[in-house]
């Protein structure tokens, strides 16, 4: 998905593409991990883009709503990313780092099985590891 393509959809649903609005999809766009709303909102300031967090707040599940970004919910905290590839999470309890990580094939057949032997329809999963990485497992 190319940013244009995002911000055609936000026009397409007779919404404003505002600066904040802009900035906030650019920002994630040019992200290659999850981010919270403060880091968010530290890279807005960068861009002299002073957002109150209530404002920001209404942003983002707007954005999150229409499915133009996704929220992730890891260890009680908001993280927001552009929707990409089926990945899962790695998060590292020390520094508190994320990192995205895909998972092969045989998680594919699990679902697939979960679904035959429950008559369940999966629409959506998500899967977070927690642990140590590498820096802080020298600590």
């Amino acid at each position: 998905m190319t940013i244009e393509t995002i911000y055609e959809t936000i026009k397409s649903k007779g919404k404003r593409l505002s600066k904040a609005r802009k900035a906030i999809i650019e920002i994630l766009f040019q992200s290659p991990c999850l981010l919270s709303t403060s880091d968010i909102i530290i890279k807005l300031k960068a861009r002299k883009i002073q957002p109150n967090r209530s404002t920001m707040y209404r942003e983002l599940l707007f954005l999150a709503k229409n499915n133009i970004i996704t929220k992730e919910t890891i260890a009680e905290k908001d993280y927001f990313e552009l929707p990409t590839d089926h990945h899962h999470h790695l998060v590292c309890t020390g520094c508190n780092t994320i990192k995205k990580v895909v998972i092969g094939r045989h998680l594919q057949k699990e679902e697939k099985q979960l679904e035959k032997d429950n008559e369940f329809v999966i629409t959506n999963h998500s899967i977070e590891f927690f642990g140590l990485c590498r820096n802080c497992r020298k600590v």
